[in-house]
C-alpha cells in the first residue's frame, strides 16, 4: 500500500523558538512535511505571517534535515523560497502551496511555472471555497497550463463554506467526498485531504480524520501548534502534538 503524505505544523509561522520545537517533534515522527507558512491570507487585518523575515526558518529547517511547506500567495514568494532552500540544503525537497482564496489564474499559472521541473519542489493547491466542480477543474487546468510537471502536483481537499447547506456537525467547511474523488481520478493526481480547515475545532477534525480515512485520500495537511491556546491564527483548530498522535491512529 503507498504511504500516506503527511503535512503537519503550526498554521503559521510565528516565532524561532515555535518552528525550532515543532521541527524537532516532526523529525521525531518522520513527518513528510512541517508546515512553517509565512503568508497568512485573513478575512480581516491581523497577524499575516512572518513573510520574507520568515525565510531564514524555512533554511534552519531544511538545515535539520527537516522538509518545510509554505503557503506563497505570489511568483516571487516561491521564487525566494526555492532559492533559499534548495541552495542551503542539498537534500531536502519544499513543498508549496496555492490556497483556497487565490483565485487569481495568472497567478495560479506564474507560481506553477516557477515550480516548473524542479525535482525536488512539490506544489499543492487547494480548492477554491465555493462547491464547483468545474471551477476546481479549472484551477488545476491552470496550474498545469503554467508548465509544472505533473509529477511535482498535489491537490488539497479543504471542503466548501457552507452557505446554508446541511452542516449537523457544525463544520467549518463541508467536504465532498464525491468531488474529491472525481477529480483524482479526472487528472491521476495524489489527493491530499485538511481536517483542520474542514472541522475548525478539534472534535471535528478527529471525526473528519477517522471518516475521510474510508475514502481514498493520499495523505491529510494536519494543522498541529505547540501550545494552541496562544496561537495567533487558527487557535480553535490546531491539535498538540499528543492529540496529532492520537489523529495517526485512526486513520
Amino acid at each position: 500500500m503507498k504511504k500516506k503524505v503527511i503535512i503537519a505544523g503550526p498554521c503559521a509561522a510565528e516565532s524561532e523558538s515555535q518552528i525550532n520545537f515543532s521541527a524537532r517533534e516532526a523529525k521525531k515522527r518522520n513527518i513528510d512535511f512541517l508546515r512553517v507558512s509565512l503568508w497568512k491570507p485573513r478575512t480581516k487585518p491581523g497577524f499575516d505571517g512572518l513573510g520574507e523575515k520568515g525565510i531564514s526558518l524555512l533554511v534552519k529547517v531544511a538545515k535539520m534535515g527537516v522538509n518545510p511547506a509554505t503557503e506563497v500567495i505570489i511568483p516571487s514568494h516561491a521564487e525566494k523560497v526555492i532559492e533559499a532552500v534548495l541552495t542551503a540544503a542539498p537534500t531536502v525537497k519544499v513543498l508549496l502551496w496555492i490556497g483556497a482564496r487565490n483565485q487569481n489564474h495568472y497567478i495560479q499559472q506564474e507560481i506553477a511555472r516557477v515550480v516548473g521541473n524542479e525535482k525536488r519542489v512539490l506544489l499543492m493547491v487547494k480548492n477554491q471555497p465555493w462547491p464547483s466542480l468545474e471551477h476546481w477543474e479549472g484551477i488545476i487546468e491552470h496550474v498545469l497550463h503554467g508548465g509544472i510537471n505533473p509529477k511535482n502536483l498535489l491537490v488539497c481537499h479543504r471542503g466548501f463554506s457552507p452557505n446554508g447547506h446541511p452542516n449537523p456537525y457544525g463544520y467549518r467547511n463541508v467536504p465532498d467526498y464525491e468531488m474529491a474523488r472525481i477529480i483524482k481520478q479526472k487528472f491521476d493526481l495524489s489527493m491530499l485531504f485538511d481536517p483542520s480547515h474542514t472541522g475548525g475545532s478539534i472534535k471535528n477534525i478527529l471525526r473528519l480524520a477517522k471518516e475521510s480515512s474510508k475514502h481514498s485520500f493520499d495523505g491529510m495537511v494536519i494543522e498541529v501548534h505547540p501550545n494552541p491556546k496562544i496561537a495567533k491564527t487558527d487557535a480553535k483548530q490546531q491539535l498538540t502534538w499528543k492529540q496529532f498522535d492520537d489523529l495517526l491512529k485512526v486513520i
